[in-house]
């Protein structure tokens, strides 16, 4: 509805899938053999259902499970790196989006929040993490957003505020999913400021193709293929053009998304 606006992980994400989602990347803690990282990434979401009764006769109830409106629970686990982990609650409504979790599955876990007021076309929303064991904010994120179907754009200050990012998603072509985005970063304590470039094409019925470049040197290119419903193969890669001398990254993933 137009009156929603969704949670703070949809600003600025039609950006950030197109320029990094499927690539190479691992996360912080990973499987290492020979020359392989590897992982593994399960998540998982569900509507929360209550339990009402219901009189069938004199003598007989019923329960039923009914959804409750707007509430739904999100589990995500990586394996092995606990610390990516997290459960999440979710509640969405007219002009507010609310989550509430914990993330990492260790002995020190960091309780998260965010929120977001507006719409669906335009919102504003912070992202915070506090560390239940060090008694502080390891997260403090504020972001703006514009969403359109053909155009978004969003601002965003993320790292306590040290960093600072302006993305923008353009789609192109809807028969073809062909889309442009760009991200502008700029990291006040180091005074840098990168730029990465990126599109999507359908070559064909099930495929895409993907690519981007940045200011710092780094070149990427992916090719994804549905191999049946919801199934998706992926190969991915990665180069610093700075860098000749190091071997490129490649990247093979299987998919499956609901």
């Amino acid at each position: 509805m137009a009156y929603r606006p969704s949670f703070y992980l949809e600003i600025g994400r039609k950006a950030r899938d197109l320029l990094y989602r499927d690539y190479t990347e691992q996360p912080p803690m990973h499987y290492h053999y020979g020359c392989c990282d590897w992982s593994y990434d399960l998540a998982l979401r569900s509507q929360i259902c209550r339990s009402t009764s219901h009189e069938i006769n004199d003598n007989n109830q019923e329960l039923v499970g009914e959804h409750v409106p707007g509430i739904s629970a999100v589990l995500r686990f990586i394996v092995p790196d606990p610390l990516s982990s997290k459960v999440e609650l979710r509640y969405l409504r007219d002009f507010l989006g609310i989550t509430a979790g914990i993330e990492g599955m260790t002995t020190n876990p960091v309780m998260s929040f965010s929120g977001v007021i507006g719409s669906s076309v335009v919102s504003l929303g912070t992202d915070l993490a506090f560390d239940t064991i060090l008694k502080n904010f390891t997260k403090c994120n504020a972001g703006l957003s514009f969403s359109s179907p053909i155009v978004s754009a969003s601002l965003t200050l993320e790292d306590k505020g040290d960093t600072a990012k302006a993305s923008c998603f353009g789609l192109i072509n809807p028969l073809t999913s062909t889309a442009i985005a760009a991200e502008l970063k700029h990291t006040f304590s180091q005074n840098e400021t990168s730029l990465t470039l990126g599109a999507q094409h359908e070559v064909a019925p099930l495929t895409v193709i993907k690519a981007r470049a940045d200011t710092t040197g780094k070149v990427g290119a992916l090719f994804q293929h549905q191999l049946v419903s919801k199934i998706f193969l992926t190969l991915a890669g990665d180069v610093d053009i700075k860098e000749l001398k190091t071997s490129p990254t490649i990247g093979l993933s299987l998919a499956l998304r609901p």
